[in-house]
């Protein structure tokens, strides 16, 4: 006969009475000497009681085949998926660039002509003072 090595990761699979007996002989030989796997078992212990006092009678009506089979098959649900959270990210996007074209086309600027292809804003006032020497720049810079 071979020796079946034992796997720290066995311990849900013991609790729960999925190990053949074999198995779970070779995994109760390796409790005595691992007290890592023996807290393990501690903790499983009260998920096997709450598995045990689950109420099975809200499972949708497919999974009345699985119930009946002795497996439980479970979905993921409360969680947005991926695909809403990335349409809440373009829509906060949209949101977000609408704002700041409206607050660029609040009248700070006019149009240097009425052809709609040009698209590059004129300054509004007429020109520096005639006491500054500030300069009037073809473009408007977009930071200031």
């Amino acid at each position: 006969m071979r020796k079946r090595k034992v796997k720290h990761t066995d311990v849900a699979a013991y609790v729960l009475g999925v190990l053949d007996q074999a198995e779970a002989y070779a995994f109760e030989k390796h409790l005595k000497d691992c007290g890592r796997c023996g807290a393990q078992v501690a903790e499983f212990t009260s998920v096997e009681g709450a598995l045990a006092k689950a109420d099975l009678r809200y499972l949708s009506p497919g999974a009345k085949g699985a119930r009946r089979s002795g497996t439980l098959v479970v979905r993921r649900c409360g969680r947005p998926s991926m695909i809403t959270a990335n349409l809440v990210v373009v829509l906060l996007a949209c949101v977000v660039a609408a704002l700041l074209s409206s607050h660029r086309s609040s009248g700070r600027y006019r149009r240097a002509s009425s052809d709609p292809d040009i698209l590059f804003p004129a300054p509004l006032d007429d020109g520096p003072a005639e006491d500054s020497d500030q300069r009037l720049l073809p473009l408007p810079l977009p930071f200031q």
